[in-house]
């Protein structure tokens, strides 16, 4: 009886870990621990034992999974873990029209010799075939290589 309170206690605690450091395996093993309880219930208390230890611990999972997306969120503790506000942003940037080849525009960054330029108002990643361009500086775009423009100084 011990082991299977012991078994369904690990279970609990595996599965309020996994809550908040998500990544699957200590789920797996809390789902493993209820399995080996309720096999062990199983083989001291027979079919009933078995299916009222696998119901407890479902119910009791289930409620610490309640208790910690609904109250735990609301805490101090839980702000630090909980993410609240949507990221918006990209990774990529969009590659450039084969039409920005020959057209001026103002380096937005240092261009050491990488950096950023603004062509018709849109930024873009650049690479100076001069080396070292000051930001503000006016370019010209001289040809393209994948997301980032070949520019030099004008």
């Amino acid at each position: 009886m011990t082991t299977i309170i012991t078994l369904i206690a690990a279970a609990l605690i595996l599965v309020f870990f996994e809550v908040i450091l998500p990544g699957g395996i200590m789920g797996l093993v809390a789902g493993i621990c209820i399995v080996i309880a309720t096999w062990l219930a199983g083989s001291e208390f027979g079919a009933g034992g078995a299916i009222l230890t696998f119901l407890v611990s479902v119910l009791a999972v289930g409620l610490l999974v309640y208790i910690e997306f609904k109250l735990l969120a609301r805490t101090s503790l839980g702000n630090a873990f909980f993410l609240k506000s949507s990221v918006k942003g990209h990774s990529n940037q969009a590659q450039a029209e084969d039409s920005v080849v020959g057209q001026e525009g103002v380096a937005l960054t240092r261009l050491n010799p990488s950096g950023k330029v603004a062509i018709n108002g849109e930024s873009y990643q650049a690479h100076s075939q001069d080396g070292y361009i000051e930001a503000e500086t006016p370019i010209i775009v001289a040809d393209q290589d994948n997301f980032k423009l070949i520019i030099k100084k004008l």
